[in-house]
């Protein structure tokens, strides 16, 4: 079933589409489209990204997750299920400072500190920006979405969709 799970940066997302995700199917982080692999602080080319998010539709079976609602958009033809982690700030705060920056893989201890400062800073204000990266722009995607979706506000929400779920996700 092509899903995508949209949420604040450090809500679970990558967790939730690597548990829900059988051997079939193919996980997609919008992380990896977006940003070229030498770390997060180089773009890729939009077409570059267009070109990335057409092959990546070609597979059977999906799991698009991120924060980047845009990118997200760009599967609701195919998608078949919507699932926004609606997880509190102070949860999400924790759980990037425990991870650490992503970005350690390819920079510097110095580098990687600065990014994980600057990845806080930028999911904390969620709530205040007014892009599709952000709890306004998940919202308006939520509400346009036109299949099946669910909201899921805390751990023990998410613990809760994934038990009711898991049975019905091919193995």
């Amino acid at each position: 079933m092509n899903t995508i799970i949209i949420g604040n940066s450090g809500s679970g997302k990558t967790w939730l589409a690597n548990t829900i995700a059988s051997a079939e199917v193919q996980v997609i982080n919008l992380d990896n489209l977006f940003w070229l692999p030498s770390g997060f602080d180089e773009k890729r080319s939009k077409e570059e990204v267009n070109q990335l998010i057409t092959q990546s539709k070609t597979y059977n079976d999906w799991i698009v997750e991120g924060v980047f609602g845009e990118l997200a958009k760009q599967y609701f033809d195919e998608a078949e299920r919507l699932i926004w982690l609606d997880t509190p700030w102070d949860l999400c705060r924790s759980r990037l400072q425990q991870r650490g920056s992503e970005s350690k893989k390819h920079m510097g201890r110095k580098q990687s500190e600065d990014g994980l400062v600057n990845m806080i800073e930028w999911a904390s204000h969620y709530y205040n920006r007014t892009d599709f990266r952000s709890y306004s722009g998940h919202q308006f995607l939520f509400t346009s979405f036109q299949e099946y979706k669910v909201q899921l506000k805390s751990e023990d929400e998410t613990n809760q969709y994934i038990q009711n779920v898991l049975p019905s996700v091919p193995h």
